[in-house]
């Protein structure tokens, strides 16, 4: 009986799903929304929390899952919002962000979760580490080359000068 009422369940959930999923591709058709370029990324997000779902069941021998999570995580999020703003040109200097930033998240994930202190200061250090890289080569890469021809680049330059210059003649 209990067979049944699993395979019963199994059967309405994953029918719900592909309901919703189809309203939400209408939906996407109706109204011009590109609905893959939101969902894609998930496929690279999901497995990310996955591993933080496993170390949370595992206990606290299971900690070393949140470093291959926390990594998978950020590229999804990376990807996501790459493919939300067209932001492609970030992956010039994002992946700062990836290493050693995300595995120093992990680390630190790790070390609060098993209570192993030296991986918490561990991993301080390369979160310290990889957001300096990134904003160094993310001023690097988007203010002094470009890379984006964004707003900020366009309007920053010439305000600099202006001040600039202004400082200099008082």
């Amino acid at each position: 009986m209990s067979e049944s009422n699993a395979q019963t369940r199994t059967s309405l959930l994953i029918g719900i799903l592909l309901i919703g999923l189809g309203v939400l591709f209408l939906l996407g058709q109706l109204f011009g929304f590109d609905l893959w370029g939101f969902l894609w990324p998930l496929i690279v997000l999901v497995p990310g929390v996955l591993f933080f779902v496993g170390m949370v069941l595992g206990g606290k021998s299971a900690g070393p899952l949140a470093i291959p999570g926390s990594i998978v995580t950020t590229v999804g999020l990376l990807l996501l919002y790459q493919s939300l703003s067209g932001h492609w040109e970030s992956w010039a200097y994002a992946w700062a962000l990836v290493f050693p930033t995300s595995a120093g998240v992990g680390l630190f994930i790790n070390g609060a979760w098993s209570d192993i202190p030296r991986l918490r200061q561990t991993g301080m250090k390369w979160i310290t580490t990889g957001l300096v890289i990134f904003v160094l080569t993310g001023i690097f890469f988007e203010l002094l080359l470009n890379v984006s021809g964004g707003f900020i680049s366009d309007i920053l330059w010439p305000a600099l000068l202006i001040l600039l210059g202004g400082f200099l003649l008082l």
